[in-house]
């Protein structure tokens, strides 16, 4: 037996996440308590050395208890924690069957990756999230953020700024107004998928629940209107970019490039070193790959996504149910 269930407080639970060396937000409680919202069930564990912690989405579907991990689980993995993560997760949750998933956002290494074969995991047939992502450094001490910038992306800044287009933080963001802009983008970017960004009330919740760790930046046009934002989370050095939506006008304008480059501004100012763009699609979204690529990412592979199940057995009738009931 490796974990038990973390029954500190939130902030406890976050210390530990940042600790051990989160750099996406799905570990957070913040994100935890925003997906408690869309019907998951929420439970945190810990090993008992406190080397290792996972915050898990439980679901039930039929008999079977499904859950999800996005960034899970941080820390040191073994092949005996990762077994133990199965079969602790079932006793806790008291489970007659039990269909695990994670999305394990370390960056690939052959031990780690090897680690979770032997522990009896399988890689995911099709993933849930990006197989990887882009980063930069925001260490402004070393050299100008825009020494980063390719050619390209720095004459579009210039355009922008040309267009006087300004960005500034948003203090007090309008979720109506941000849920507007995804659907924008949503109409002219196939097959890119909005999901809960284009609901006003998901975003109001998802700002409520994140409060001052999401940093948003707000592109303004001479008139006045709003026609693009960029949004990231803080992780302690570490920022994740997690809302982005230009409008058709703003694409005209720039107004994207102005206001990432604001954005990264603001957070050298408060100590970020390293920025993730968050996940990448090379093939089906190359524009925003170009983009943020652009803007000064080097590639990141994930270690990847894994699932297996108790009994391990039904794994490969398990993952069909899963993936026919939350299409």
């Amino acid at each position: 037996m490796t974990w038990q269930r973390f029954t500190g407080s939130t902030d406890e639970w976050d210390t530990i996440v940042e600790r051990l060396g989160a750099t996406t937000p799905f570990q957070l409680s913040a994100w935890g308590a925003f997906r408690e919202s869309f019907g998951w069930k929420l439970i945190r564990l810990i090993t008992h050395d406190g080397q290792g912690a996972a915050q898990l989405l439980v679901r039930r579907i039929g008999f079977v208890q499904v859950v999800w991990g996005a960034g899970a689980p941080l820390g040191v993995v073994t092949p005996t924690s990762l077994r133990d993560l199965v079969s602790d997760t079932k006793r806790l949750l008291d489970a007659r069957v039990l269909y695990l998933r994670v999305a394990d956002h370390a960056p690939r290494e052959s031990a780690r990756t090897s680690f979770f074969r032997a522990a009896g995991w399988s890689p995911t047939k099709q993933t849930i999230g990006s197989a990887g992502t882009l980063t930069r450094s925001l260490d402004a001490d070393t050299a100008p953020l825009s020494d980063l910038y390719s050619s390209n992306w720095s004459r579009n800044l210039r355009r922008g700024r040309q267009r006087n287009v300004t960005a500034q933080q948003w203090y007090r963001p309008d979720a109506e107004l941000i849920a507007a802009l995804h659907r924008d983008v949503e109409k002219v970017k196939q097959p890119y998928h909005a999901e809960w960004r284009a609901d006003s009330a998901a975003i109001e919740r998802l700002l409520t629940c994140f409060g001052k760790q999401l940093v948003v930046v707000q592109a303004i046009a001479p008139d006045g209107v709003v026609h693009a934002l960029r949004a990231a989370v803080i992780i302690g050095q570490n920022a994740y970019d997690f809302l982005a939506a230009t409008s058709s006008e703003g694409r005209k304008l720039y107004a994207s490039n102005v206001a990432l480059d604001a954005l990264l501004g603001l957070l050298a100012t408060r100590g970020v070193q390293r920025y993730d763009f968050g996940g990448i699609d090379p093939d089906n979204n190359k524009g925003v790959f170009d983009f943020k690529h652009g803007a000064g990412g080097a590639e990141v592979v994930y270690s990847g996504e894994y699932e297996t199940a108790s009994p391990r057995f039904l794994k490969g009738l398990l993952a069909k149910l899963v993936a026919s009931r939350t299409r």
